[in-house]
């Protein structure tokens, strides 16, 4: 449970509402999203108008709903009938600069970031741990000033599979370099 905990503070959601098993939910996005998927407990869907999500939870936990745009994933947790977990102590880095600070930035998510090359390297190792673990190690991830990238998913589900596994190794918003 504790596991589970920190890497739902991996990253700051790019939004994070609490709400209640069975009550529905609209939210306004930003328009320009293609799919939603979700995880957890939680049923999503993209309304006709382009701009506004349907949320409608399911039962107790915390689940995530993943929009997906052509050059970015925008993150929506939900903390449905629960609190969300505390973050870890403030990191002790002022920056990400190895492996160290790097596990200290994903246990404390901050939306301020300055990267070495060794933690940007501490970084893509995760992520590529985080592949290889939902099943996807044919997959190769990359980053760079701009984004993510990906090499080797078969079709854009498989990518969006990808960006789901990797999204708690990911410090700051989770960009596609494409």
């Amino acid at each position: 449970m504790i596991a589970a905990a920190a890497l739902l503070l991996a990253i700051p959601a790019d939004a994070r509402l609490s709400l209640r098993a069975g009550a529905h939910a609209i939210e306004k996005v930003r328009p320009g999203f293609v799919a939603v998927e979700t995880e957890g407990p939680l049923h999503a869907e993209l309304l006709p108008s382009g701009n506004e999500l349907l949320l409608e939870p399911q039962a107790k936990g915390i689940a995530r709903a993943f929009l997906f745009g052509r050059h970015e994933v925008h993150v929506v947790e939900v903390a449905i009938d629960t609190a969300f977990p505390e973050p870890g102590p403030l990191p002790s880095c002022t920056s990400v600069k190895d492996a160290a600070c790097y596990a200290q930035f994903r246990a404390h998510p901050t939306d301020k970031l300055v990267f070495e090359l060794e933690g940007l390297q501490a970084e893509a190792k995760a992520a590529q741990q985080e592949l290889a673990r939902a099943g996807l190690p044919h997959i190769e991830v990359g980053l760079s000033p701009f984004g993510v990238k990906l090499k080797g998913a078969k079709d854009e589900s498989e990518k969006r599979r990808a960006l789901r596994a990797i999204y708690p190794a990911i410090l700051g918003r989770l960009r596609l370099d494409q």
